[in-house]
């Protein structure tokens, strides 16, 4: 009960804090498909300029094809949908979310204008993002039949999950895949490089507080923040059947030399 009433605190000021924001430029909003503000719970960044570098990423680092049916893992309030709408040509995009409001505006605003494009809400429990859902990530079966999907991709999913969620849908990703699949997902990987770089006080994180199979800046809310050692993501991925492909571009986070994104991106295929 406690962490609901946090998080309706939480939304119910954010909501507040950017409700001039909001009103101001509803109609350029509107316009411009840009979601209010006082619902965007999405990380720093601006969101369309986030939108458009992710887009480019999963055209050149993950081989992503117009007529592609694509899974967003994670879809939030549609940062990664609203540009895909001008690149889908003959493909299709579903996504899914624990954040019931976005998903509930995505509904309303882009799939009127894209049909092909659907979204659903997931009643998973997740302490910082949906403490009102009744299923554990690590059961949670993905809404879609096997092998619905040439092209899969999590941005800023697997850093707010921990172990035993992370296999599982790893697991449930591989088997939505199409033989030959793709699937695009961000992490926070710890190597020795970026060990240094904490040590150093360099990196923008401090994994620091050891839990089952990874690492969290807090243990209070692990899912605040979470970091896996690079041979242990490597194998989640061999064992749900996703097969890495290199190279893995190595993030901001921990000032990796020409990092393309501040996470850490890898790219599999399905066997």
């Amino acid at each position: 009960m406690r962490a609901r009433a946090i998080y309706l605190l939480k939304a119910a000021a954010r909501r507040a804090l950017w409700a001039p924001y909001d009103l101001l430029h509803r109609h350029e909003r509107r316009a411009r498909l840009i979601p209010p503000r006082g619902l965007s719970f999405v990380g720093g960044g601006d969101f369309e300029q986030t939108g458009q570098e992710f887009l480019g990423h999963f055209t050149e680092l993950g081989g992503l094809r117009p007529d592609d049916d694509v899974l967003d893992v994670g879809c939030g309030i549609g940062r990664m949908a609203i540009p895909l709408t001008g690149h889908l040509q003959g493909g299709s995009y579903a996504g899914f979310d624990v954040g019931r409001e976005m998903v509930r505006w995505c509904s309303r605003h882009i799939t009127p204008r894209h049909p092909e494009f659907e979204f659903s809400w997931a009643p998973v429990y997740n302490r910082k993002y949906n403490p009102f859902g009744d299923l554990s990530a690590a059961e949670f079966r993905f809404p879609y039949p096997d092998a619905s999907f040439d092209f899969a991709f999590a941005t800023s999913l697997f850093t707010h999950l921990v172990h035993d969620e992370a296999q599982h849908y790893l697991e449930e990703t591989a088997r939505v895949l199409r033989p030959g699949g793709t699937c695009f997902l961000t992490f926070f990987l710890l190597t020795a490089e970026a060990e240094r770089e904490m040590a150093a006080g360099r990196a923008a994180f401090r994994f620091e507080h050891e839990i089952d199979g990874a690492a969290t800046t807090d243990p209070r809310i692990p899912e605040e923040a979470v970091a896996y050692r690079l041979e242990e993501a490597l194998a989640m991925l061999g064992n749900a059947g996703l097969d890495v492909r290199d190279p893995i571009h190595f993030g901001g986070w921990a000032n990796a030399a020409g990092a393309p994104s501040f996470q850490d991106i890898l790219t599999a295929k399905r066997g």
